[in-house]
């Protein structure tokens, strides 16, 4: 059983292993923090504040996952992140599930926000990202000893329920230094990666909840207010007009926008390509990637001067979440409608204290049933073993995890398009070419 961690009389008294960075400190999970969030989360976030009314997770897929979390594996768990909060819910409620013990990972800055941050966080058993810290370390002795680590290693939320974006190198580097941990102790570990997936469906018809959420981004952004349209014409004049709107506040130039049409993507293309072309003439490197782009971004949260940077960088993260290929279709479901108003007003609705939480805790409006899948777990042992160039055989490990996730996803999708209705609105951005 997992021990109490021994009590600190403050919260800075929590030491610091040798050849640590400063800021670092290994996690001290402690039994009674972990029991009461579990029932913190079950009775309070995941119903109230995720609003998840239930969880569908079939046996298969669950025996699936615990025989891949256990004594003699060494798990390295990679979800997909379509929300930040809800899915942090989520993860605890599988470790809850199967791996009580189970490890995380999060930003320092999250988790070195402050001594009680830490104190706090480390007793939850979270690994900070500090660079140059003992995260590593800490994860592959965690990983062998069958706990699991689980990292989302997309980095950072997509708002994307139906799209993989590019992983994170970290998760793969972990497993493969585990094996070479596991060789050189002369241990026969299994090491796996656990692809996890899943989507988020609303109960019933959110309509008002939608309505009232277009109507606060509206008031809130300086939007021509579109109270009483339907939803679909609704969210289409929304999009263009802030698009319109960001343009002119930036000073970018864009194709002219229509108000609501089949060229809402060229102008939307039109603006990120002017972004781009100012960014990278002030010497900046732009990533094609979401979680690159949000990465920068937070980089230049502290940076004097950094400002109009960061408002360009932030601008192309938020188009980038909305591309053609996802969002040029037909018919749009509310779901994607529901994501996509998130995306927008978790990063540019922030006049208030109400909002700024809202950024924090996100609350969906309505609820909902949270559909998990687990993908056959990956051997990375075997890669291992194989030998080869390390640095080729880890870049298949990521991308047969990325193409794992986004199969399961895509297979999720056709599955509940068979046992749910769907419920669709006409997509008035639409342009033609694709459906």
């Amino acid at each position: 059983m997992l021990a109490p961690s021994a009590p600190s009389p403050t919260p800075q008294a929590e030491t610091r292993r040798p050849g640590t960075t400063p800021g670092y400190r290994d996690p001290r999970p402690d039994r009674a923090v972990l029991g009461a969030v579990k029932w913190l989360n079950r009775l309070l976030v995941l119903p109230h504040l995720a609003r998840i009314a239930s969880l569908d997770l079939p046996r298969a897929d669950l025996e699936r996952l615990r025989d891949a979390v256990r004594p003699g594996t060494a798990p390295f768990l990679g979800p997909n992140h379509p929300e930040f909060f809800a899915d942090a819910a989520l993860d605890r409620e599988l470790s809850a599930r199967v791996a009580p013990r189970l490890a995380y990972w999060l930003s320092h800055e999250i988790v070195d926000a402050s001594s009680l941050a830490r104190w706090l966080w480390l007793r939850h058993n979270i690994v900070s990202n500090a660079p140059g810290g003992g995260g590593r370390d800490y994860s592959i002795r965690w990983a062998l000893a069958g706990h699991g680590v689980l990292l989302h290693p997309e980095g950072t939320a997509s708002w994307q329920s139906g799209w993989v974006g590019p992983l994170r190198p970290g998760i793969a580097d972990l497993a493969w230094e585990t094996c070479a941990h596991a060789r050189a102790a002369g241990r026969d570990t299994p090491v796996l990666l656990v692809p996890i997936v899943w989507r988020m469906r609303f109960v019933d018809d959110v309509t008002r909840g939608l309505a009232r959420e277009m109507a606060h981004v509206e008031r809130s952004l300086g939007l021509v207010s579109g109270d009483g349209r339907p939803v679909g014409e609704r969210f289409g004049a929304l999009t263009a007009d802030l698009l319109r709107v960001r343009c002119a506040r930036l000073g970018v130039a864009s194709d002219p926008v229509p108000p609501s049409g089949p060229g809402y993507f060229a102008a939307q293309e039109a603006a990120a390509a002017a972004i781009v072309r100012e960014l990278e003439a002030t010497g900046v490197k732009v990533e094609r990637d979401l979680g690159s782009i949000m990465r920068r971004v937070h980089l230049h949260r502290r940076v004097a001067g950094g400002g109009r940077e960061r408002e360009l960088l932030l601008e192309l993260w938020r188009l980038g979440g909305f591309p053609r290929a996802l969002y040029d279709t037909p018919m749009l479901s509310q779901e994607r409608i529901a994501e996509s108003l998130k995306r927008i007003r978790t990063v540019l609705v922030r006049r208030t204290r109400l909002d700024r939480l809202h950024g924090v805790i996100p609350v969906p409006v309505g609820w909902r049933v949270a559909h998990v899948r687990v993908p056959e777990p990956i051997p990375v042992h075997e890669a291992f073993t194989a030998g080869g160039a390390p640095g080729i055989a880890r870049a298949r490990l990521l991308e047969t995890l990325r193409a794992r996730m986004q199969d399961g996803l895509e297979a999720l999708a056709g599955e509940l398009a068979e046992r749910f209705p769907a419920r669709e609105v006409p997509n008035p951005l639409w342009s033609g070419r694709n459906g």
